[in-house]
């Protein structure tokens, strides 16, 4: 049985990504583990843009955190697969990387925006993830 870590932005995309798991692998991964990350630049210029402080952007994105959580662990509660999730701070791609090698995941998982492929790729944390991770990574189209 597999373990898959899952970076998770949104409800419909972690959504989506967990269904495509369950079609692919149905009996072969039992465990995920959820990872939304927080980029710290992207708050600091959030705050900036907003007027307001760091720690309400962080309050934000902790809700939305709260709330994602909440709607995917009901959506797969009639699931085999154990769910664990994180909240993390730092840059996307490291963060994806480091989770992988601490969770001991088998692969992960990320989704990729309706644009084209190679668009996708060689403007965003996907490719360093790509790039750099020892651990297999798949991707799904969200």
């Amino acid at each position: 049985m597999k373990k898959a870590l899952i970076a998770i932005g949104d409800f419909e995309s972690g959504k989506n990504l967990i269904s495509q798991i369950l079609d692919f692998f149905f009996d072969w991964v039992t465990e995920i583990h959820l990872l939304y990350v927080i980029d710290r630049e992207n708050v600091e210029h959030l705050a900036s843009y907003r007027n307001t402080t760091i720690e309400k952007i962080l309050e934000e994105y902790q809700s939305q955190y709260d709330n994602i959580l909440e709607k995917l662990k009901l959506a797969f509660s009639d699931t085999h697969l154990l769910m664990t999730s994180e909240l993390d701070q730092g840059l996307v791609a490291e963060r994806i990387i480091e989770t992988s090698k601490n969770e001991k995941v088998d692969f992960i998982v990320m989704g990729t925006r309706k644009e084209s492929y190679t668009k996708r790729l060689l403007k965003n944390y996907v490719r360093y993830v790509i790039e750099l991770s020892e651990t297999p990574v798949l991707l799904f189209p969200v």
